[in-house]
């Protein structure tokens, strides 16, 4: 059960509940206060190990593909999943895999340890929750609701290993492994610029890393790769390569932000190319200030110039002095923030009171060196469907023998195939018979009488009917 969470302020006055972390000890003399906690004695106290607020678990199976939850939620990253300690909190985190097909009874619990102490929450402060760095985190390991060893304090560690054994169920129906395909993404940028939403659930949402990621899911899943933070980054140009087809590229146009959507029925690489948003700024706003402001006299005779010391910010790239008709410009400044400028002597032609105006600008490059901040870029999604070309196998039927006769036109037919030493062969014919005088003659009475006027000139017959048992049967 997590530890409990009081809301006390630091402004609240009288005596805390009891069990709250701060002990009223009444008077104590000078300089003293509480009694450290987890003291062993003797005015001796030992520090309670200060553990992570981030918990990494590394999963792994003996099958390759798998599906991780948390609490029955999808997790993005079915490998490797983050758990902060003030989630553990709210509620305890059961870790889970699972696989269609396939059965295991193992599943991990990751509870904060409640030792009776609340936590205290502060809105003064941001709500951060004092007393949560000491509290201990233990990880228990069941399978089939049964502990399997004894649970560890993982307080000090960041990253755990957390195996399974998934086992292939039995039945009547022959279960089908859906096929499993790989997705590369490859991010270039500053920060963490992309998300990807996967099935539409917020909580399967993942951010890949600068650089080169790989994730493998089941044919199906659905991908939208997307900014992270349209305020913060774009998407410039996406680079889409499936398996058998040519690399396609996408590139925005300027104000947009590029959304793909991914359903995994191969598998592809994504280079992403991203960038950050334009804030505002870029503006000049040139301010000088006199070091000293007090009046000042000068001998005329002197001819050595008038020194001034002006305070300057970072925008001053030239300061333009007047006096009387002339006009000085100085352009060749340091990059502090007090500069030293002498007016040269000729300036002053007669004795007299002048009063020197200075500028922070140059009055040929008024415009250029004093501008309005520029406005904030505006970055619109723009939704991008891929068409991946699929590759079909035509077959073209075999073409039999039979196929390449008109049956609207009588084949001829040769008589070595129909006419053996002693008649005509059995089997079905229709067409015309070629047959010469001679062999006419060598048939059988009882073929020539079957055959009767069906004879014709040129040594040709013409038969229709069905040859059978050595005697044409006219239809």
């Amino acid at each position: 059960m997590p530890a409990p969470i009081k809301d006390i302020q630091f402004d609240q006055i009288g005596t805390p509940q009891q069990g709250d972390t701060f002990v009223n000890d009444g008077s104590s003399g000078g300089g003293g206060g509480g009694i450290p906690t987890g003291g062993t004695g003797g005015g001796v106290s030992t520090p309670t190990p200060v553990s992570s607020n981030l918990f990494i678990f590394n999963i792994s199976s003996n099958e390759t593909s798998f599906t991780t939850t948390v609490n029955g939620e999808p997790v993005g990253d079915n490998k490797r999943i983050r758990i902060t300690k003030e989630s553990l909190t709210k509620e305890n985190k059961k870790i889970e895999i699972k696989k269609n097909g396939f059965f295991t009874g193992e599943y991990y619990i990751l509870e904060l340890v409640n030792d009776g102490i609340p936590l205290i929450k502060n809105t003064l402060i941001g709500n951060k929750l004092l007393g949560i760095d000491t509290k201990d985190v233990v990880l228990t390991k069941y399978n089939n609701d049964e502990v399997v060893g004894l649970p560890q304090s993982i307080r000090s560690k960041v990253s755990s290993d957390l195996s399974f054994k998934l086992v292939k169920t039995g039945g009547g129906d022959v279960y089908e492994e859906p096929n499993s395909y790989q997705v590369k993404i490859n991010v270039s940028g500053k920060g963490s610029p992309v998300s990807v939403l996967k099935n539409g659930n917020k909580s399967a949402e993942f951010f890949p890393e600068i650089g080169n990621n790989t994730y493998e899911d089941v044919e199906g899943t659905s991908y939208k790769i997307r900014s992270s933070d349209l305020s913060l980054y774009k998407i410039t140009s996406i680079v889409l390569t499936a398996k058998d087809n040519q690399p396609k590229e996408i590139i925005a146009d300027s104000g947009e932000s590029l959304d793909i959507d991914l359903t995994l029925n191969k598998e592809y690489t994504v280079d992403i190319v991203t960038d950050e948003v334009f804030q505002g700024g870029g503006g000049l706003d040139p301010q000088i200030s006199l070091v000293k402001t007090d009046p000042r006299k000068y001998n005329i005779n002197k001819k050595t110039g008038v020194p001034i010391m002006i305070r300057k910010n970072e925008d001053v790239q030239v300061i333009t002095i007047v006096v009387g008709e002339d006009v000085l410009e100085f352009d060749n400044l340091d990059d502090a923030d007090v500069v030293g400028i002498t007016i040269p002597h000729d300036v002053f032609k007669q004795i007299g009171k002048y009063n020197i105006k200075l500028y922070p600008f140059s009055f040929d490059d008024y415009e250029n060196q004093i501008r309005p901040d520029d406005e904030p870029e505006v970055v619109k999604p723009k939704s991008v469907i891929p068409k991946v070309e699929i590759k079909e196998e035509i077959k073209i039927p075999k073409i039999e023998i039979k196929d390449k006769y008109n049956p609207y036109k009588l084949p001829v037919i040769s008589l070595s195939d129909r006419i053996g030493p002693v008649g005509i062969i059995p089997g079905e014919s229709r067409g015309i018979l070629n047959i010469s005088e001679n062999q006419f003659d060598n048939l059988s009475t009882n073929d020539r009488i079957n055959l009767g006027s069906s004879r014709s000139l040129g040594g040709s017959l013409v038969l229709d009917g069905r040859i059978n048992d050595r005697q044409i049967n006219e239809r």
